[in-house]
């Protein structure tokens, strides 16, 4: 293993294609594994096979870009069925856009669906005979095969050796950070959502941000901000909602405020596609540190074993019925779903509000092992390079916290932290806090009572 990447082999029984027979086209999506058995689940007949090929297209067209630096896109994504949904994750090359389809099962006659997660394989030649699929034809669906019989001149397994960058992985905790967060700013009918991808300057976009305003039941691109617009980082990276919105049913635009973060969702009869694009065209979300703090809280750690235990697949898990079945308080569960989320056992739909399980076929357990800055904090923490100062308490804490050379004025506040180090300074944290604020926030949730302040007798105030 590098510093930046993973050696990691997919394995199939077969390529991923679409099989013409003379009672129907069969699209069948080949899953990996690890070792001998490759998962089956799902197997039934697709609805509306033109509007499912354009959402898996458009999944394709996103894993197969980088929007920024050239790097070797990633493009087999991660496939997660329950009772209720096929979901498929992926980002783009420079991880600034993540990609998720869901497929709602009420929209697939399905014959078997079994639970799980792993990878299936998406390459350029099902990319085509995607694009050959219509409405009138009988087309079947299945991702996996419940046998698989190696039949002389027939199948072959398909081994793709790779070297799955640390980004990718990190950016599956990190966008469940921003999910959360998004709010609801704009929701127009098809027909406004065609006419205005087909206005989006995607070939010279502007290098400044741009925003979009919902009027009424349309919606327009200003380059100036305004009350309710949602900031756009790259009008580029939405390249693929003109193609993709032809027969969507709604188009809805989520925002982050606070960090830039904008989430597309395009609604179909038979699903949903979501491109979350990050704060700007430089940011990936691997790099964010948003989930730091997540990480960092103490709020979680009792209390994840317990909410674990209670994740069964569902499509959404209902933080009062796990509060109820664990004995635990609502904010407990929901800080827990949060750190499960960060470690690749749950993901965010916002569009219901709740997470949903599942397990990346990653080994995420390690996940502090890929946050150079909270091992750096821990670091600073064993270290004893951390003395809280006099005049701390109740929920203003100020703490001394020795670097190089220099040492560190780090305030934590219930409405903001600050340091005074020259990152925090730079991304005002924006970009997650710095290791200064994290080794703070640890010192501060300690299980063990901390000293007292320097030049006091007394106690923080917990």
């Amino acid at each position: 293993m590098s510093a930046s990447a993973l050696n990691f082999t997919y394995r199939y029984p077969w390529p991923s294609g679409v099989v013409a027979s003379p009672q129907a086209q069969t699209l069948q999506l080949a899953t990996s594994s690890r070792g001998d058995g490759h998962p089956h689940f799902f197997h039934g007949r697709i609805e509306q096979p033109r509007s499912v090929a354009d959402m898996l297209l458009a999944l394709l067209d996103v894993v197969r870009t980088h929007y920024f630096l050239p790097r070797p896109p990633q493009m087999d994504p991660v496939v997660t069925s329950n009772d209720a949904m096929l979901r498929f994750e992926g980002f783009s090359g420079c991880c600034g856009v993540y990609v998720r389809v869901d497929l709602d099962t009420v929209g697939l006659a399905a014959e078997r669906l079994g639970r799980g997660t792993t990878n299936v394989d998406f390459n350029m030649p099902m990319r085509a005979a995607l694009m050959r699929l219509q409405d009138r034809e009988r087309v079947e669906f299945s991702v996996g095969r419940e046998a698989f019989t190696l039949s002389r001149g027939e199948a072959r397994v398909v081994e793709k050796k790779v070297r799955l960058p640390l980004r990718w992985i990190k950016g599956f905790s990190e966008v469940q950070a921003y999910l959360p967060r998004l709010v609801l700013l704009a929701d127009v009918a098809g027909a406004e959502a065609r006419r205005f991808a087909r206005s989006l300057p995607l070939g010279n976009a502007p290098r400044q941000p741009s925003f979009v305003v919902q009027s009424g039941t349309s919606l327009r691109l200003s380059q100036r901000p305004a009350e309710g617009a949602v900031a756009v980082s790259g009008v580029q990276r939405l390249r693929t909602l003109p193609g993709l919105v032809q027969r969507a049913e709604r188009l809805r635009i989520w925002s982050d405020a606070a960090s830039g973060a904008s989430a597309w969702e395009v609604v179909f009869a038979v699903g949903r596609v979501m491109l979350l694009v990050s704060p700007e065209m430089q940011r990936g979300f691997s790099g964010e540190g948003q989930v730091l703090s997540t990480l960092a809280a103490a709020t979680w750690q009792k209390a994840l074993p317990k909410v674990r235990a209670q994740l069964r697949w569902q499509n959404e898990i209902d933080v009062g019925e796990v509060a109820q079945a664990t004995a635990l308080t609502a904010d407990e569960v929901a800080a827990a779903l949060a750190a499960l989320g960060a470690r690749g056992l749950a993901g965010y739909d916002c569009s219901s509000g709740r997470y949903f399980h599942r397990e990346l076929p990653f080994d995420l357990e390690a996940v502090e092992a890929m946050q150079p800055r909270l091992l750096d904090a821990r670091q600073l923490l064993a270290d004893d390079k951390i003395e809280l100062l006099a005049g701390s308490g109740g929920d203003s804490h100020d703490f001394a916290v020795s670097g190089t050379e220099v040492v560190h004025h780090v305030r934590l506040r219930a409405d903001r932290d600050r340091c005074s180090c020259p990152w925090f300074s730079k991304s005002q944290g924006e970009r997650g806090p710095c290791k200064h604020i994290l080794a703070a926030r640890l010192f501060r949730d300690g299980d063990a009572d901390p000293p007292a302040p320097a030049g006091t007798s007394g106690r923080l105030d917990r």
